[in-house]
């Protein structure tokens, strides 16, 4: 009973241990002091944010630390996860770019040498895997310009529109877990710590991720440590 039960503790513990054993790194100056820790696996990131954010995501757990007492603003777009091998670079994702649940609805009324007809589509807004699908593209259909041409041009005529509430149960239990453990933004006070979201194509090697710290020169540079093994 008691070596059942020593079993039972053993088991509880171990991804507590595996959780604290992360590649980190720590950068710091007169301004502030960056402690940061790597989480490149899916399981090393569930146990941190006790959801599945799916494949093609890497998080930066970040301490902030300024050296001057009071408020100061920390934004999120100063911060950049960059790659060695491959030249890739990231911004932070907002978890609803994670946890995508908008829909683009895509409505086309075809008038093609007198025929008529619609259609409609549905593309997922906001894609895991994707950096920035979470914003809308470049062009969306009813904003081309007209076409000139002869009358038998195709002067069919799409249009676009966003839908949300399209969430699954699965999809807000992790929109709301990226929230509750994103690094606060914004007016914060002391030290503040928390998950930076980011998105990457492919594996990389943890020698080859730098977290920057862009705000006013010099810049902070965070390189990763393995943990030494036992």
């Amino acid at each position: 009973m008691k070596m059942h039960a020593i079993a039972v503790l053993l088991a509880a513990v171990a991804p507590l241990a595996a959780q604290t054993q992360l590649p980190s790194g720590v950068a710091e100056d007169s301004r502030a002091r960056i402690e940061a820790k790597l989480l490149q696996t899916r399981e090393q990131m569930k146990a941190a944010l006790g959801a599945d954010p799916g494949e093609g995501v890497v998080m930066v757990e970040v301490k902030y630390t300024p050296k001057k007492d009071g408020k100061f603003y920390l934004d999120h777009d100063q911060f950049l996860l960059r790659t060695d091998n491959d030249g890739q670079r990231a911004a932070p994702m907002y978890p609803s770019q994670l946890a995508g649940s908008a829909v683009m609805v895509i409505s086309s009324r075809g008038g093609t040498q007198g025929q008529v007809g619609t259609q409609e589509r549905r593309v997922p807004y906001g894609v895991p895997g994707i950096p920035g699908s979470g914003g809308p593209p470049m062009t969306l259909p009813g904003q081309q310009p007209p076409v000139v041409g002869s009358s038998t041009a195709d002067t069919s005529e799409a249009q676009a529109s966003i839908e949300d509430d399209k969430s699954t149960p699965e999809q807000r239990a992790l929109l709301k877990q990226l929230h509750a453990k994103r690094l606060p933004e914004g007016e914060v006070e002391g030290p503040v710590s928390g998950l930076l979201y980011f998105t990457f194509d492919g594996k990389h090697k943890v020698k080859h991720f730098e977290l920057v710290y862009r705000k006013a020169p010099p810049r902070l540079s965070v390189r990763f440590i393995e943990p030494k093994k036992k």
